[in-house]
């Protein structure tokens, strides 16, 4: 088992999910390559160094408030001083018509685009959406997709089945078995 949290269900919200509560699941360069690789982001990887899992760091620390908090301007904002940083051009798809980056080499800063744009598209069509689970041991971010936006847990095999359990167990404690 890698360790890495997979629950998010989009790319940006899987590399917010590389810090759970106090825990950091990069805490070096080889973490952060061996996240690249799992994420699908690449087969190989560029050389990851201490430079690129600091910037990394950053920018997940920072997507993730922004994220939560549903600040679109701050999650332009670092996209656009993330993606000023990518060598390449752009170009349109055209059976698509989306636009799309040609990236020049590939290095760290490019491999995270998937990311960084998935963070603008949350941001731009699900504003207020993601989420942090209730649980206080789990802290991994999520996006609500329910219809009245009341879900409360990163997953129900995670947290909810326990927290639903520990909350029937505290309503019938008190119960005398017959």
């Amino acid at each position: 088992m890698s360790g890495f949290v997979w629950l998010g269900g989009r790319p940006s919200l899987d590399l917010c999910n590389t810090r759970v509560g106090q825990r950091d699941l990069l805490e070096g360069p080889g973490d952060l390559a061996r996240w690249l690789a799992e994420a699908g982001l690449t087969e190989g990887g560029p050389e990851v160094g201490n430079e690129d899992l600091g910037a990394v760091v950053a920018l997940r620390d920072d997507l993730r408030a922004a994220l939560l908090s549903a600040d679109r301007p701050g999650v332009a904002a670092l996209a656009s001083s993330w993606l000023e940083g990518v060598r390449g051009r752009v170009y349109v798809e055209s059976g698509t018509l989306s636009v799309r980056v040609a990236p020049e080499g590939c290095d760290c800063r490019c491999l995270l685009m998937t990311p960084v744009l998935d963070a603008l598209d949350l941001a731009r069509d699900a504003s207020g959406r993601v989420r942090e689970c209730a649980s206080e041991r789990c802290r991994v971010v999520y996006l609500d997709t329910s219809r009245n936006r009341s879900r409360r847990w990163c997953s129900m095999q995670r947290c909810g089945a326990r927290a639903k359990a520990a909350a029937y167990y505290r309503r019938h404690r008190g119960e005398a078995v017959v």
